[in-house]
């Protein structure tokens, strides 16, 4: 309101496309207009917290959502960088029954792990999904587990409940001895936990 150039600078397309989105709720219980018409600037901007915001909405919100359009958008969102959504579009793909669409959420997850950031991912989006309604059907539980070699796996004392990460640093590869789809596999009964789904 007291300087023009300033004012300016923060209408800019650039400034709305990189604006960090932490300090506004997923969900406004109370909407306010100046909120939502920034919120849509900086989502037409191309702002990608914006994107997945609107994709984890779409997707998850039951029965008014559009779970494919949803997916779409959290596909974009994950495609241009966003580890939160590289977290939950991983996660969601290796939920499901489609071979090709869990070896692209493995994917996901494994450059997470590789960038040391599976846990604090998680987390921010376990913040971020507080603020939605749980247990809405949409998340599926695919019944085959990612490491199907029980007896000659060494990991999978892991589904046993006993890897316990505190941060990212605990999550490394040099452990070789652990199977990485036992690793996933305790990851999606994480996710599962955030929605109830049994």
């Amino acid at each position: 309101m007291c300087c023009k150039d300033f004012h300016d600078a923060a209408e800019d397309r650039y400034v709305l496309q990189r604006v960090c989105l932490d300090k506004f709720p997923l969900v406004q219980w109370l909407p306010n207009d100046k909120t939502t018409l920034f919120l849509n600037r900086c989502r037409e901007s191309g702002n990608i917290e914006s994107l997945y915001r609107e994709g984890l909405r779409k997707y998850f919100d039951y029965p008014n959502g559009n779970i494919e359009g949803g997916l779409e958008i959290l596909k974009i969102a994950a495609q241009k960088g966003h580890n939160e959504t590289k977290y939950v579009y991983g996660m969601i793909s290796l939920c499901s029954e489609d071979n090709k669409l869990r070896k692209q959420g493995l994917e996901y997850m494994r450059y997470l792990r590789r960038s040391k950031c599976v846990v604090s991912s998680r987390n921010r989006v376990k913040q971020l999904l507080d603020f939605m309604w749980k247990n809405n059907g949409t998340l599926g539980r695919n019944q085959n587990h990612l490491c199907n070699s029980k007896n000659t796996c060494k990991g999978w004392r892991v589904k046993m409940g006993r890897w316990v990460l505190l941060d990212d640093d605990d999550d490394d590869d040099d452990d070789i001895s652990l199977c990485e789809y036992c690793r996933w596999d305790h990851e999606l009964e994480i996710f599962h936990r955030f929605f109830n789904v049994r």
